[in-house]
């Protein structure tokens, strides 16, 4: 019985934020990074919502290059926080299934010279999909005015 316990609470020592690997972003990093994900049926019913913070596969150069081309693409708001400015950019994507299929991520990726790179990625328990259901993923990005 001691050791169970033992186990149990040396298990609780670690930080879950990194058990999977993934690396939270938050306020105040070079890029903050919050995505939010529903899939929904072909009737409009909410079968999934997911949301995070936490990233799996982070290219922060590739990235960096996709927001500053993004920003002349449409006028995002400024915000202070704190005494410090930080510029809020959103993107939403969307995708309607045409198979059966289950998606275990979240994915931001952007074409260069016709191939795909993977700018972020979010990693989760997964969904299961059937043609005719919508997906939806609003992109937030909030990183400091230079």
């Amino acid at each position: 019985m001691n050791r169970i316990f033992l186990f149990g609470f040396v298990f609780l020592l670690f930080p879950l934020t990194s058990s999977f690997g993934a690396t939270p972003t938050q306020i105040g990093d070079d890029v903050f990074i919050f995505v939010q994900t529903t899939v929904r049926n072909a009737d409009g019913q909410l079968i999934v919502y997911l949301e995070s913070t936490k990233f799996t596969d982070v290219n922060p150069s590739a990235l960096k290059s996709f927001l500053d081309s993004e920003v002349t693409r449409a006028k995002d708001p400024i915000v202070t926080i704190d005494g410090i400015q930080y510029q809020v950019i959103r993107r939403w994507q969307s995708h309607t299934f045409d198979v059966t299929d289950l998606v275990a991520s979240t994915m931001l990726v952007k074409t260069v010279d016709d191939k795909n790179v993977l700018l972020a990625r979010f990693a989760h328990d997964g969904y299961r999909v059937v043609p005719g259901d919508t997906l939806q993923s609003m992109w937030t990005f909030i990183r400091p005015v230079a």
